[in-house]
């Protein structure tokens, strides 16, 4: 196999490739369990960003009180 540039659209082509793999027709069950994992994914790193955002925004806001005094 290739060596494919992280980031470009033959990555992740390659990276779904793999998931789409799973997916059987003896077993319905998997295909929507990939997409219910692919929520969760997705929740979960909103979740994780949203966080991240709020502790930025409360250190600026505490920076630029410290600043001020």
């Amino acid at each position: 196999m290739a060596h494919l540039e992280y980031g470009t659209a033959d990555y992740y082509a390659e990276g779904f490739s793999d998931y789409l793999a799973d997916v059987d027709a003896e077993n319905p069950a998997t295909a929507q369990n990939l997409i219910e994992g692919f929520y969760r994914a997705l929740d979960s790193w909103f979740d994780y960003h949203d966080a991240q955002a709020r502790a930025y925004a409360d250190l600026r806001k505490r920076v630029r009180q410290a600043l001020t005094v």
